[in-house]
């Protein structure tokens, strides 16, 4: 196993260790060189007893400064991250290592015996004075990684990635089994939800899709790498998607197009996914989904948006048809003429246009597999679609809806 897979503690111990191996023996080989291995008892506790002082100094700094930093990073993002602060292993090790050479220290002052003055004074502990020293030099050595890695987790990308890692199926389901009234405590999306929340409400775009994206990741793991007991997959992804529903919408209120199309765009992989493993449950919820996002997307004129929605929708519908998912397919043509609807009362004529398109593809694709339900919800939808275009004087959308739903009617007869 390669070191960027192995659990974040044992990657850290091993850094850790590594650095200490390399420090003491580079400070073996200077003590050596420069003949600095015989130490005057006097002289030994003078630089034990300032080297003790200074390393507690510095851990009392070090501890405070990172409360402070923890501190900061719940006001920026949430009280959640407490608890990624609180997990991450360096702080930790760091106060370890200082308790280590403290200790140590201390153990080797309270030794040291006065030599025999035929022996120049020299101190009979000459090997666990220098291993003091190299511990010194270890404890200040270390501060170097401990605050780079620091610096790393108050970026958004590193506790979003930290936060994501919890994001498991086995996380999930405890988190539902449970129950609604302590789910939010256990439910390993909430902390990401809450940050991406108080991102949003801080008009900070950048950490919001961050966020977006990690979740992203985290979801489309579980459903492309796990396997599914029976209704798992349905707890699941009724579970998930209905935060991603909330997050989907709330980003399309606040007219954040760009995070609006991030949200279509991770629900578009997991619809893939889902019917790659023919999991209809999921591409449901899918469905769901990318339908309320585009009503609310359509409400804010995000064309844009609305226009992905109809593209994702259309592209799951394809892929289901192709698999002979007849419930998929059929779901996706009626949720794809909901949006459709919303999108011509906006008057959004390039989405409609899209969502016309989109669902004369699916038409044709369920016709040519002769998958009867299908293909007529298609022709249902753009029925729907037709009427509200032409209500709302979408002339182009009409056209090509009429066009669509004639040929649509034609295979369909062909048929029966």
């Amino acid at each position: 196993m390669q070191i960027h897979n192995k659990p974040l503690w044992e990657r850290r111990l091993v850094l850790y260790f590594s650095l200490c191996a390399v420090v003491i023996v580079i400070s073996h080989l200077v003590f050596s060189y420069f003949n600095l291995l015989h130490t005057d008892v006097e002289s030994a506790r003078y630089m034990l007893s300032a080297m003790i002082q200074s390393e507690a100094a510095i851990v009392a700094i070090v501890v405070t400064l990172s409360l402070v930093v923890v501190q900061l990073a719940a006001q920026s993002y949430s009280a959640r991250v407490i608890e990624v602060f609180r997990r991450a292993p360096d702080l930790w090790i760091l106060i370890g290592i200082y308790g280590i050479a403290i200790f140590y220290g201390l153990g080797v002052l309270k030794l040291i015996e006065m030599a025999n003055p035929q022996l120049n004074s020299l101190s009979n502990l000459e090997h666990e004075i220098a291993f003091s020293f190299y511990l010194g030099v270890f404890s200040y050595v270390a501060l170097v990684p401990y605050i780079w890695k620091m610096f790393d987790m108050v970026k958004p990308s590193d506790v979003f990635e930290i936060i994501s890692g919890k994001i498991t199926k086995k996380n999930i389901l405890a988190a539902i089994r449970e129950g609604e009234e302590q789910s939010d405590e256990s439910d390993p999306i909430q902390p990401i939800i809450d940050v991406i929340h108080a991102s949003l409400m801080k008009y900070d775009p950048n950490t919001v899709r961050e966020g977006l994206r990690a979740l992203g990741g985290a979801v489309e793991n579980i459903f492309k790498n796990e396997a599914f007991g029976k209704d798992e997959d349905e707890k699941v992804s009724k579970h998930v998607f209905s935060h991603i529903t909330r997050i989907g919408k709330l980003v399309a209120s606040k007219e954040d197009e760009a995070s609006t199309i991030e949200v279509i765009n991770n629900l578009y992989k997991c619809g893939i996914i889902a019917t790659d493993r023919k999991f209809e449950s999921i591409a449901k919820h899918v469905a769901i989904s990318l339908r309320e996002i585009g009503k609310v997307a359509a409400k804010q004129k995000l064309e844009k948006a609305v226009s992905r929605v109809a593209i994702s929708l259309g592209g799951i519908g394809e892929a289901a048809a192709e698999q002979e998912l007849k419930y998929t397919s059929w779901f996706i043509a009626v949720n794809l003429g909901d949006v459709g609807e919303a999108a011509a009362k906006e008057e959004l004529a390039d989405a409609a246009f899209m969502i016309a398109t989109s669902l004369r593809e699916i038409g044709e694709i369920t016709v040519k597999l002769k998958l009867i339900n299908a293909a007529s919800q298609a022709t249902e939808s753009l029925q729907k679609l037709l009427i509200a275009s032409k209500e709302h004087g979408l002339v182009e959308v009409s056209q090509i809806a009429e066009l669509s739903l004639n040929q649509m009617n034609i295979a369909l007869g062909r048929l029966e």
